[in-house]
């Protein structure tokens, strides 16, 4: 069906729908939405075409452009690299920070200069020798030595030369000495204790975006590509691992008890994926694959050696491009204390433990989940980034936003049967939508010059946003569409670097002569309207129930504000009622490439009708009173009759634009009532956050127990039919995560019988050795230790200490914070400035963490009464540190909703007026304000009255 001319009748049909609203806000906003666009397009009835409110312009989408500051770039067409050659001396077996490195720059020189401009920070500089090339490759001839000077600042050094370097090829010798840090950046250490308890030191390397710039000179710019030679002289006790296999390993002639290890020359590649590991590790290989890993961990990744051989496979045929065409290896390389992530590097992938490390005995399928798309995620950059680079990190999604929609799509290619692409919706559009709707969000094409701007690219507009847009895209063209443009892509900019315009080129060679996209549009117009703008919209249905027509109008949707935008967004669309449940039946994808325009349906009066069939697009959608009505009462009667993915769209959608204001408020609460009949995953995973955002707003007050209770008839039905402390061998992943959501719900608002058999199941465990089932053993021990005492904990405080999986102590740290017993949190925070216990860099903060986050307010109080004073304050910072403490402070402030709550925050933050900074009190003040107006506005008004209706037992109409 293609859009309607029918214009005229947008302003009756806009202005029909106000008779039955309930809120004054919400009418009014609409009243002169719909009253604007009935005076527009009424007058443009006679026109051909598609309707249009506001054309797009140049200027449109040129929204979030920012002006950078170019003296963080290099100096362009001067100074070309295209060879390195590093050797780097370690110590690290010793905890010596210090080393020593060479580095000799392989460079042309395009226009004459006396200036070689490249990165440097926080290196020492030894020496410098400046040589040319000859023509036909002879020895080179010394030129000299030249000067240097740094700046800080944009941390380029300039070496310049006495004389001018005419046109051709140079070497720059550079000796220096560098220090390593304790975090991750540049080449850094980080240790681990084996099961003798003796502390072992590895030195790894990280450079994304701009830190190869700590461990050599170099040309630290993405587009700016070359070879690498790599040389590392380490102990002989240790080994070196990088990039390339192997060349040789002789020893050292300075030193008999070191090595020097030679690796082969890379492929070209950017200078932040060269990547080393100076370790004691072990492997173990298949093929041209390995793991490496600390000794005692060896047993624990074969989840991850089957993933990428089974992962490349995948991406090797979707992509048509082979990954050992261009690399001859891949080590997967597991860095203990590192974090939870990951970093793609070619051909040497490091992972914090928790992304690398499976142990079927205490590990849960959500540990299982995260190690294969983690990998998934980081192989979908061999392609994506390190085959084919962004021209510059204003670009970055094209590294992020494919890797993000490969960690699901092509696990989903590796592994169908674990039916992870389900969870892509809620886990991946969802949460972008939630994050991209703040007045401070950017465009996925956001300029940057300096280190911290570049650095603060990484974030969920790179990743989530932008693979929601291009899985969008990839919906529109089909799968074979979208694997040829991304054939064409790869083959046109590999070895090289890539722009937007370079995919968009590729999708439209890929199309050309289909009828996938408007004949008057191309790519590059449709997908800038997304790229170049920050935000998103809400596509608004107004359906004429007489007539049949709907009127679509769209704008930027922001969670607080209703701010005036005239960006238009090219909004591809589909829809489905009662009738139009296969695909097969699905009209063909249709654009709004216009503020509004009408569109005529058979869609019966009597029947609900929903835009964005399993939400493929990235956009909210509102409807009319009428339609959610419809909606809602087929959810109450049969929600099968919509599909699970659009039932997640429906809760998350209604709920955020009740957030809004651009629905009623009790609308979206009256949707969410049918979970009482809900039994799939995805929808309860929407609801999930609802209930969080509605338990933190309402804990502590007096309104609490009618949440419980509503809470608590929701889920009743389906904690029937699961087994809470067992798992069969014939559940499915989906069902786990189902099972995970209810339970943890029923036991935190009270349900006995959840209660009862999680604390049975713990100490089933404490007192007769039968170990919980890993999939659930975060459910019973966190709920398990709310009837608990201090003997359960102090079984589960050993239990942490001793095991040597970083994933299983997290769960086990997270599920101490449930406890009720002040005597158990006392102890929990004493115990975090014992040195007898073995704790991971972060692990005391994630104690206090999950102190806060936990259910339980008692022990809340117990951690808010210990930094009363500012010794308590000081001792606990000392644990954390400050930035954990700040981070600590404002968590609580955002959880005090209670006037006793607020009034003991008040206090905390004065007695520690002299320990922390005036923002944070500041910021928790904002936070407690913001908790106290909510009850005073139209979203909470309506949300108490619905809450307490079930206090009293009464549903609400």
């Amino acid at each position: 069906m293609t859009p309607s001319n029918s214009s005229a009748v947008i302003y009756g049909t806009y202005c029909q729908l106000f008779s039955d609203r309930h809120s004054l806000a919400i009418e009014m906003k609409l009243l002169i939405l719909g009253c604007f666009l009935g005076s527009i397009l009424a007058s443009s009835a006679s026109k051909k075409g598609p309707i249009v409110e506001v054309a797009p312009s140049t200027e449109q989408l040129e929204l979030n452009k920012r002006e950078v500051d170019t003296s963080y770039f290099l100096p362009r067409n001067k100074t070309i690299p295209y060879h390195y050659f590093i050797h780097l001396t370690s110590h690290v077996q010793n905890n010596d920070p210090i080393f020593k490195g060479t580095v000799d720059i392989y460079f042309e020189v395009a226009e004459p200069t006396q200036d070689i401009v490249m990165h440097l920070q926080e290196l020492e500089i030894e020496s410098t020798e400046l040589s040319r090339i000859p023509i036909g490759m002879g020895v080179p001839d010394f030129i000299d030595n030249p000067q240097y000077s740094v700046d800080t600042k944009t941390e380029l050094v300039t070496f310049t030369s006495q004389s001018e370097l005419t046109v051709g090829k140079y070497i720059l010798h550079v000796a220096y000495t560098g220090t390593m840090r304790r975090y991750q950046s540049g080449f850094f250490i980080s240790s681990y204790r084996d099961e003798s308890n003796k502390v072992h030191y590895v030195g790894s390397s990280h450079f994304q975006a701009t830190l190869a710039r700590r461990v050599f000179p170099c040309f630290d710019e993405p587009d700016l590509k070359a070879t690498f030679k790599l040389w590392i002289t380490h102990h002989g006790s240790y080994n070196a691992v990088s990039n390339t296999y192997v060349d040789s390993i002789s020893p050292d002639t300075d030193n008999a008890e070191y090595r020097v290890t030679q690796f082969k020359t890379t492929p070209v590649m950017s200078t932040y994926l060269l990547a080393f590991a100076v370790t004691n590790f072990v492997a173990k290989t298949e093929d041209a694959q390995q793991v490496m890993v600390r000794p005692d961990a060896l047993g624990q990744v074969d989840v991850t050696l089957m993933a990428g051989a089974k992962i490349i496979a995948a991406l090797d045929d979707h992509t048509g491009v082979l990954y050992h065409d261009y690399m001859d290896k891949l080590t997967h390389i597991a860095i203990p204390d590192r974090g939870t992530g990951a970093m793609e590097n070619w051909g040497l992938v490091t992972y914090g433990e928790p992304a690398v490390l499976f142990d079927p005995a205490v590990n849960s399928y959500r540990t299982h989940k995260r190690v294969i798309t983690v990998v998934a995620h980081e192989l979908a950059h061999q392609w994506f980034g390190n085959l084919v680079s962004p021209r510059w990190w204003e670009y970055i999604w094209l590294n992020e936003g494919f890797a993000t929609l490969y960690e699901y799509y092509a696990t989903t290619l590796a592994y169908p049967e674990l039916d992870y692409w389900e969870l892509f919706n809620v886990e991946v559009i969802q949460r972008a939508l939630g994050q991209d709707a703040v007045e401070s969000t950017r465009a996925m094409n956001t300029p940057a010059a300096s280190q911290d701007e570049v650095h603060a690219l990484f974030d969920i507009i790179a990743y989530q946003k932008s693979g929601s847009v291009l899985n969008m895209f990839r919906t529109i063209l089909g799968d074979e569409n979208w694997k040829r443009a991304l054939n064409i892509y790869i083959e046109g900019s590999k070895l090289d670097s890539a722009t937007p315009d370079d995919l968009y080129d590729a999708v439209e060679q890929a199309i050309k002569g289909k009828d996938v996209i408007p004949n008057s549009y191309t790519v590059k117009q449709l997908m800038e309207s997304w790229t170049n703008a920050a935000g998103y919209p809400v596509l608004n249905i107004r359906r004429n129930y007489k007539s049949g027509e709907i009127v679509m109008s769209q704008e930027q949707f922001l969670t607080n504000k209703w701010l005036p935008n005239d960006h238009v967004w090219h909004i591809p669309y589909n829809y489905v009622d009662r009738n139009i449940r296969e695909a097969a039946d699905l009209p063909n994808y249709q654009w709004l490439t216009s503020k509004a325009g009408v569109l005529q349906t058979e869609t019966p009066n009597d029947q609900w009708i929903i835009f964005n069939r399993e939400q493929f697009g990235y956009y909210r959608v509102n409807y009319d009173r009428q339609n959610w009505e419809l909606i809602i009462e087929t959810l109450l009667t049969n929600p099968l009759a919509i599909h699970r993915a659009n039932r997640a769209q429906l809760i998350d959608d209604a709920f955020n634009l009740a957030r809004s204001e651009r629905l009623d408020m009790s609308i979206a609460l009256k949707l969410l009532s049918y979970l009482r009949l809900e039994t799939e995953y995805a929808p309860w995973a929407a609801a999930n956050n609802a209930f969080n955002y509605f338990y933190n707003k309402l804990q502590g007050t007096v309104h609490y127990q009618g949440f419980v209770n509503f809470v608590s008839e929701m889920v009743s039905d389906v904690y029937k039919t699961l087994e809470v402390d067992k798992v069969s061998p014939e559940e499915s992943t989906l069902h786990k995560y189902l099972k995970q959501t209810i339970t943890n719900w029923a036991c935190r608002v009270g349900h006995q019988d959840c209660l009862d058999k999680t604390y049975d199941a713990l100490r089933e465990e404490f007192s007769n050795g039968v170990v919980v089932h890993p999939d659930v053993a975060s459910v019973v021990y966190c709920h398990g230790l709310r009837d608990g005492t201090y003997q359960e904990l102090s079984y589960l405080v050993p239990k942490m200490a001793s095991s040597i999986n970083q994933a299983h102590r997290t769960e086990l740290i997270t599920a101490l914070g449930c406890t009720k017993d002040t005597q158990s949190v006392t102890s929990l925070l004493t115990i975090i400035h014992l040195p007898t216990v073995n704790y991971l860099s972060t692990e005391k903060s994630q104690i206090v963490d999950a102190i806060v986050a936990g259910t339980s307010s008692e022990g809340l109080a117990v951690l808010v009464q210990s930094i009363m004073t500012v010794n308590g304050a000081r001792t606990l910072m000392s644990a954390i540190g400050e930035g954990s403490f700040r981070t600590m402070l404002l968590n609580i402030a955002s959880r005090s909703n209670s006037d006793s709550e607020q009034q003991r925050m008040q206090q905390v933050l004065t007695a520690l007026a002299e320990v922390i900074p005036k923002e944070t009190v500041d910021d928790a003040l904002g936070r407690m304000k913001a908790n106290v107006d909510w009850f005073n506005s139209l979203e909470g008004l309506v949300a108490v009255e619905f809450f307490d209706n079930y206090y009293s037992n009464a549903i609400p109409a």
